[in-house]
């Protein structure tokens, strides 16, 4: 890669930034001008791309002290400044500054929001910057699905693909939360033309499963985005142009796990969900023909759980594992209402026939020399007056909730990896703060957290689960890029081992561990020993 010099030009009132990278070996000159009233044009390799440089202000959403909500004007009087490539647009809550550059194959962006109020905050800005019209169609974009990304524990990249060419628009806040991207075609079904859009808060017509971008601006405050445009080939790939912005996310939020063991990991599942078994009501073994109440009951059950361990050991020595998960140990009973209840605290309530047993079968696992591992969510399970119906409930302090939960499971049985389940915020479908978990790796330095949710920022401190059958075969090279030792726990079960075998392979080699099967000889076991075998 090579860079050119920055030029300067000012001709007649235009002023013009321009400049040269090399990237793949191919050359990317960028350059924008500025004129008496806004932003004028901006090219790569010559080629225009600007189709309307007015900064618009699409929606501002301000709180009043009384915590009352309302729209603030869009509309205000604006200044450039074409020497300076900056923009001002004045609004009566505020100012909006803009100052554009150019080096290399990147155009940037400096947006400064400045709230005039004594009193009132601004809880959300929908900022359209400029509009693009690129020469060709935009390979990405399906006509429909908006092309964003968010840096919400995450590094906020959207790529797109145009004829020869790419480009990249990218958060160079890495640390902090915004949402930026392309959220339509104004030219349908030819995709050529696009408004960049910058977001915080939650924009109306969005779709409902983007994050909250929780970043308000306090009364006499400012805030600032930087946001960058980064030209290449259209060969490169989102890391060729935004690797540095992976890389700055690592060093802001450093790794913390440490844990050298990438040997496969077994799963139990103990019981299946019950079809109305008045013997079997937890659903234990998935047998309905059972009958585990009453002594005897309690008997069969002791016999036929204990001689489960014995052969999931079996197992588990085959695979040269580390250790094992149980997923259910307080049985399924209500499963298909509250999910699993992944609460050890509670199997003694729950599940009377396994109280009396689970301490020696965990017993079993663990003088084996195997790990052993539990399932706990960040819900609380509240059960109804008589058992009459359950619910999982969110919590004010999940942190708390989580610690208690694993604590339990580490005095009482030794416990040192543990599965998260439902991970997600109450209001939304993405996973919950990253600062969570985090909390609660730090709490527990020697037990693995296995999140079922993630984004890059939980590679720091866990290790991430992820289905085979669902087409994930290894850590993405952007979170290596991130993080270099993070890894993934793949789960094959169903999944097309042949099909990603040489995939499957690269990714043990590279620290990914593998998760499967264990509490019957699963077939497909066989096909991972030669993967899993030291």
């Amino acid at each position: 890669m090579k860079r050119s010099l920055i030029g300067l030009l000012a001709v007649t009132g235009i002023a013009a930034i321009a400049a040269v990278f090399i990237l793949r070996g191919e050359k990317f000159e960028t350059a924008i001008q500025f004129a008496g009233n806004g932003f004028k044009s901006l090219k790569c390799n010559d080629i225009e791309i600007l189709k309307d440089g007015e900064f618009r202000v699409q929606s501002v959403t301000l709180k009043r002290a009384d915590g009352s909500i309302y729209q603030g004007s869009t509309d205000g009087p604006v200044e450039v400044d074409p020497a300076l490539h900056r923009l001002t647009k004045r609004l009566p809550w505020g100012t909006i500054n803009v100052e554009y550059g150019a080096s290399g194959n990147q155009v940037s962006l400096a947006i400064t929001t400045s709230n005039a109020s004594k009193s009132e905050t601004i809880q959300g800005v929908h900022y359209e910057p400029f509009t693009l019209r690129f020469p060709s169609k935009v390979v990405q974009y399906d006509g429909s699905t908006p092309l964003l990304a968010h840096s919400v524990g995450d590094v906020a990249v959207v790529k797109v693909t145009y004829g020869s060419s790419s480009l990249a628009i990218v958060n160079a806040d890495v640390d902090k939360p915004l949402m930026i991207g392309f959220p339509w075609a104004m030219d349908r079904p030819a995709n050529m033309i696009f408004p960049l859009s910058v977001h915080t808060g939650t924009v109306a017509n969005y779709p409902d499963s983007y994050p909250i971008i929780n970043r308000p601006i306090p009364p006499s405050g400012t805030d600032q985005y930087h946001i960058l445009l980064r030209f290449g080939p259209g060969k490169a790939s989102e890391l060729d142009l935004a690797r540095d912005a992976y890389e700055n996310f690592g060093k802001a939020f450093p790794p913390r796990i440490n844990w050298p063991d990438r040997r496969p990991i077994g799963v139990v599942f103990l019981a299946s969900i019950p079809q109305d078994w008045p013997g079997n009501p937890r659903g234990w073994f998935g047998d309905p023909r059972i009958n585990l109440s009453g002594p005897s009951g309690r008997t069969v059950f002791r016999e036929r759980l204990l001689a489960r361990a014995d052969d999931s050991i079996a197992i588990l020595r085959s695979m040269h594992a580390q250790g094992v998960i149980m997923w259910d140990i307080e049985g399924q009973e209500r499963q298909s209402t509250i999910g699993f209840v992944g609460d050890p605290r509670k199997v003694n309530d729950l599940a009377p026939e396994m109280a009396d047993v689970v301490d020696l079968y965990m017993s079993r696992f663990r003088d084996a020399g195997l790990r052993i591992g539990v399932c706990v969510r960040p819900q609380q399970l509240i059960v109804a007056p008589g058992g009459r119906s359950a619910k999982q409930v969110p919590v004010d302090d999940a942190v708390k909730l989580l610690i208690e939960k694993i604590r339990y499971a580490k005095d009482r049985w030794g416990i040192s990896l543990a599965y998260v389940a439902s991970n997600t915020d109450a209001k939304d479908v993405n996973p919950m703060d990253a600062a969570i978990l985090r909390t609660v790796a730090d709490a527990f330095p020697d037990v693995l957290l296995i999140p079922e949710r993630s984004n890059l920022a939980y590679y720091a401190f866990s290790a991430p689960y992820h289905e085979l059958r669902q087409g994930y075969v290894s850590t993405p090279e952007s979170v290596r890029a991130a993080y270099a030792k993070a890894f993934t726990l793949i789960y094959t079960a169903d999944g097309p081992i042949d099909l990603y075998r040489k995939s499957l392979a690269s990714a043990v080699k590279r620290g990914d561990v593998l998760m499967y099967r264990t509490w019957y000889a699963d077939p497909q076991n066989e096909k991972l020993k030669t993967l899993t075998t030291p």
